[in-house]
This record gives C-alpha cells, sequence and structure tokens, in this order.
C-alpha cells in the first residue's frame, strides 16, 4: 500500500516499522514507526476493501430499516442512513481527519492541559524546537503530511494511559477529578462556543499522561476523522437545557428538551445527559450529592 500510495517502499521511509498493530479498529490499525529522522511516529493505515464494503454496508443498512419501517411505522430510525451517507465518506478520507486535528488544535490551543502531538508552528517548517510549553498558543499538531494520503495518515507517536485506567492514573499520580473538570471544559468549548465537536472520545482515543518536561498533567486528544457541526440555534437551546438542568427550572427542562426533539421522553432525555435520576434532576443536580444507585 505505501508503494502504491507513496512510491515509495516501508525502507525508505522509515527505520523500523512495527508489524504488529498498536490497535486496530473497523476501518483502520496503527503501526508504530520510526522516521530516518529518529522521530517516533504512529502511522494509521486503512483496510485494503473498507471503501469498497463501506458503500455496500450502508445500502444493506438502508434496505432493512426501510423494510422495518414498513412494518413497524412508528419506527424513526432512518437518520442513522442519512448519517452513515454524510460521515462514512470523511472518515474514509484520512487527509480530512488531519486537517480537523488542525483545526481543534488551534480552536484550543489556549487550554494548557490539552495535547495534540504539538509542536510549535515555526518549528514545523523550519525544525526549530521551542519551549512548546511557554508558547501554547503557537501549537500545530504534528501531522506529516508529506506521509499522508487519503488512505494512510502519518503522526508523531502519543505516549499515555487511556482516561479510564485508573491503576493507570494512580501510578503516575494524576488526579481523575482534574481530567474529569479538564475534559468537561474542554468538551464545553467544543460544543457551545465553536460547534465543531469530537464524536468518537471513546478511551481508546483520549489519553491523559504526565507532561516528561514539566510533569504536568496533560490529555492526548486522538482520531479525529469523525467531527460534528452544530447549529447555533441547537447550541443555544442545548445551552439553555443545561441552564435549566442546573438551576432545577422544569418548566425549561421540559420546554427545551422538547426543542432538541425528545418529545414526551423528555424526563428519560434528561436522566441520560445527566446521568442522573429523576428525582436528582428535579431536586437540582447542583445541589444534590450522588447516590450509590446512581454510580
Amino acid at each position: 500500500m505505501f508503494f502504491v500510495m507513496l512510491s515509495l517502499y516501508l525502507s525508505e521511509l522509515f527505520v523500523s516499522f512495527e508489524e504488529k498493530p498498536q490497535g486496530a479498529a473497523s476501518l483502520a490499525q496503527v503501526h508504530k514507526a520510526v522516521l530516518h529522522d529518529g522521530r517516533t511516529v504512529a502511522v494509521k493505515v486503512q483496510h485494503p476493501k473498507v471503501q469498497r464494503q463501506s458503500s455496500k454496508d450502508i445500502v444493506v443498512m438502508e434496505v432493512l430499516l426501510r423494510a422495518v419501517h414498513k412494518v413497524f411505522p412508528d419506527f424513526a430510525f432512518m437518520w442513522l442512513v442519512e448519517e452513515a451517507k454524510k460521515n462514512m465518506p470523511l472518515e474514509l478520507d484520512f487527509l480530512n481527519e488531519g486537517h480537523n486535528a488542525e483545526r481543534v488544535a488551534r480552536m484550543l490551543a489556549h487550554y494548557p492541559f490539552l495535547k495534540m502531538n504539538f509542536i510549535h508552528d515555526d518549528a514545523y517548517y523550519t525544525g526549530f524546537t521551542p519551549d512548546v510549553e511557554a508558547t501554547p498558543k503557537r501549537r500545530v499538531p504534528m501531522i506529516h503530511w508529506d506521509l499522508s494520503t487519503k488512505r494512510i495518515l502519518t503522526m508523531d507517536f502519543a505516549e499515555g494511559g487511556q482516561v479510564n485506567d485508573k491503576d493507570y492514573m494512580k501510578k503516575h499520580g494524576i488526579n481523575v477529578n482534574e481530567i474529569s473538570e479538564s475534559l468537561g471544559k474542554m468538551y464545553s468549548e467544543m460544543i457551545f462556543v465553536h460547534g465543531f465537536v469530537h464524536c468518537d472520545p471513546h478511551p481508546g482515543n483520549v489519553l491523559v499522561r504526565r507532561c516528561p518536561q514539566n510533569k504536568k498533567t496533560e490529555i492526548v486528544l486522538l482520531d479525529h476523522g469523525l467531527y460534528q457541526i452544530l447549529k447555533p440555534d441547537f447550541r443555544l437551546d442545548y445551552c439553555r437545557l443545561w441552564q435549566a438542568l442546573i438551576n432545577s427550572d422544569m418548566s425549561k427542562v421540559e420546554r427545551y428538551s422538547r426543542r432538541l426533539g425528545a418529545g414526551d421522553l423528555y424526563p428519560l432525555f434528561a436522566c441520560v445527559l445527566t446521568a442522573r435520576s429523576w428525582t436528582a434532576v428535579n431536586a437540582g443536580i447542583s445541589s444534590v450529592p450522588v447516590t450509590n444507585s446512581e454510580v
């Protein structure tokens, strides 16, 4: 694949390339490699047949959902097909993923805890390596564009433990509450301020670590293939819903939940959003401690 896509052999691109992947998923797998300049990189390689197979899968999904809808008219999940048609081509374009990574890096550059394989943008073009921690607003993710195509994405390798690995965090003295608060800030800004949201934040895509230089806690956000653009009216309604939930304003909880499409299931919607019981939602989630039954 490398010769076909880049017209170069592996040995010309890398000093070493681990054949066993670091991780694998439905669309691609990631290999660890070392460049000739000594830098360690992660190479994301798309599975050979996934592009052709994915279009067939979407057709099968659409046929099945239409059949179910005919038997059960209230089955309202055709939107899944439209989302798949819209998002699958974007996820399969790794150049799009690289551009998403650069966009969100600049968007959230003011957060000192966020680390997405950053380097100073002057270094990107000149090879100069400044103190990146001293210049947080001038960082970009290190995507190696000369080693990337629509089906291959090469980026600096990131070390760290998964965000749900409590043993790793305990071993490295990472405060779980601090990580939780930082993630909340990061996602709140993506949702409410920019309307550009990373939509695949499973534990394998969110790493935590201690910065080797200053020992501060960092979050490493990986896999930027799937983002959602939120319209201003949605962001405003969602913001007002959260204000209502925090202030225990139940009439507004119902109003904005319905505006967001929850209908008569707005109590369930509120519970899912807050991960709290309906009793806690009614009492005010900011004033009622989390119970054992809610954990």
